[in-house]
């Protein structure tokens, strides 16, 4: 292979705003584009073009000709977008919607359309690539996913891509779980059927990114996907300044080479410091075992999970499959409960004018325990039971509370074993997700989740979050409750960004008209009385 034939793409904007929601500075866009030009970087795709109405993100989501205009792109940089073939191939008339979304070549400063596909897309996006060839624009399609293809389906969509004339073939190590031999595998089986020019797009879940870069170099692919300090989805990509200096024999341009290690240093390490992309243990786990590596940066990104609980949750989608990635899944407070979805169960009927015993996790619980069974034998408390903890005899627990979907269901077996109720916003889960949870015991109680809002109705709450403890508190409240006492809420440290949710949570819970007295039998960090003697 020829070495002046390597083509850089460097799409930081594009998969790096999976962390900013595709808000980057028009100053930093600008120093960014220099820079490339500067270290000669072939392509910069720039971002998306989704075609959501609604265009709630930011402008390097939908990548639009006008915002284009306003950038300082230098002379010799070429731009490229990415967009999803599902936004298409969905539509009733794709050649229509593409027309409203693109002008001819001649009139854009868009050189490069590159369509991410899943594998059983592709034969549907063959009208699409063939209108944006006619149109004047270079192809690429990019094929997703594909360590975890049969050879069938990767010779049918090569076959498909063969047949509408794309300009490059490109395959995504979506989720991280290459290494150089399988690289070279991947590529001897693609090349049966392909003669054309290849490309790669790598994910650094296993450190393993550039390693799989230069092995796909080194076995006839010709386009390289890289970015500024890896930033991208999960645990980002190959570094562009890494790609440069291997590929130095290859590439001109490293007398700047200073230009683009500035960039990282004043622009895009504070960014690295804030959204902390990078490998770890758990986007290795989960390239090991092909689970999408946005399970694990949702994770990372809300204090809703301890590493105990990240561990569970990617140990179950190890089992069920995690390929996909999956929203209601995750289950991330305001975006999957931003509607009333009005419950079954009414928590009057067994709390009211009752005292309440809410235990969490805390290890103050184990040192307790003793006293803890002698409250509930005195004053016969309804008990409520944070998640899949066991903390003390089952005969004593009315129900486990849980919120999150996924902590639900990598615990399922637990409940199932404990054999209790389970509170759960049952409503708000889809089929899927109700078809396995399959118990009688579940109590359906409604969650919705506002900014800063408390409302305490019959059958559902409105909670400022969806934590375990304020939908706990939400039942509680609900269910009018004579007392409310806790256990096992020893708190955070100082320093811990968990402390302040939870001060939060007490404080403007207390200030509610309907909020009850809150007593704590165990040790805690919070601003709650504790009960000395029982």
């Amino acid at each position: 292979m020829k070495k002046n034939k390597i083509k850089l793409v460097d799409c930081t904007l594009r998969d790096g705003g999976y962390y900013n929601n595709w808000e980057f500075k028009k100053d930093l866009i600008n120093q960014y584009l220099k820079v490339m030009d500067d270290v000669k970087v072939d392509y910069v795709e720039i971002g998306f073009r989704f075609i959501d109405k609604i265009k709630t993100k930011g402008p390097c989501a939908y990548s639009e000709e006008g915002f284009l205009k306003s950038l300082k792109i230098p002379k010799n940089l070429k731009i490229g977008i990415m967009i999803n073939a599902a936004d298409f191939i969905n539509s009733k008339d794709i050649i229509s919607l593409a027309r409203k979304n693109f002008i001819p070549k001649k009139n854009s400063l868009i050189s490069l359309i590159r369509i991410a596909c899943h594998h059983n897309e592709i034969k549907s996006t063959v009208p699409l690539i063939n209108w944006l060839k006619r149109s004047g624009y270079k192809v690429g399609v990019n094929i997703m996913q594909i360590p975890e293809l049969s050879f069938k389906d990767i010779k049918n969509s090569v076959l498909h891509i063969k047949k509408a004339k794309a300009d490059i073939l490109y395959f995504a190590d979506s989720l991280g779980s290459l290494d150089s031999e399988k690289t070279s595998k991947i590529i001897k089986k693609i090349r049966l059927h392909w003669r054309g020019p290849m490309g790669i797009h790598t994910h650094d879940n296993m450190g393993k990114a550039l390693e799989n870069s230069i092995s796909a170099i080194k076995n006839s692919v010709e386009w390289v996907d890289s970015t500024v300090a890896g930033m991208g989805r999960g645990p980002g990509n190959t570094k562009t300044e890494y790609a440069i200096l291997e590929f130095k024999n290859k590439k001109s341009g490293n007398d700047k080479l200073v230009n683009l290690l500035k960039l990282v240093k004043d622009y895009f390490d504070p960014i690295k410091e804030k959204y902390k992309w990078g490998s770890n243990p758990f986007y290795y786990y989960a390239g090991l075992n092909s689970i999408h590596p946005t399970f694990v940066q949702e994770m990372l990104s809300t204090n809703l999970f301890d590493t105990e609980d990240i561990y569970s949750n990617l140990n179950y989608l190890s089992t069920v499959g995690g390929k996909r990635y999956s929203k209601e899944l995750i289950s991330l407070g305001k975006k999957f409960y931003k509607d009333v979805n009005k419950g079954s169960w009414q928590p009057n009927k067994v709390i009211k004018n009752k005292d309440v015993l809410i235990i969490g996790p805390g290890n103050s619980v184990v040192s307790n325990k003793n006293k803890i069974i002698k409250f509930i034998k005195k004053f016969k408390p309804i008990v409520l039971v944070l998640n899949a903890i066991n903390p003390i005899p089952k005969k004593y627990i009315f129900a486990h509370i849980v919120c999150h979907t996924l902590r639900l269901l990598s615990d399922i077996d637990k409940y199932k074993k404990f054999n209790k109720y389970l509170i759960t916003p049952y409503s708000s889960f889809s089929k899927n997700i109700k078809s396995k949870i399959k118990s009688k015991n579940v109590l359906d109680f409604g969650l919705q989740v506002k900014n800063k809002k408390f409302k305490f109705e019959k059958k559902y709450v409105v909670l400022p979050n969806s934590l375990a403890i304020s939908y706990a508190l939400g039942i509680s409240t609900s269910g009018e409750a004579k007392k409310i006492y806790l256990a096992g809420l020893d708190g955070y440290n100082d320093s811990s960004p968990k402390k302040y949710e939870m001060d939060d949570l007490f404080q403007n819970y207390k200030l509610e008209n309907k909020a009850k007295k809150i007593i704590s039998l165990t040790a805690t960090k919070y601003k709650i009385n504790i009960m000395k003697k029982i």
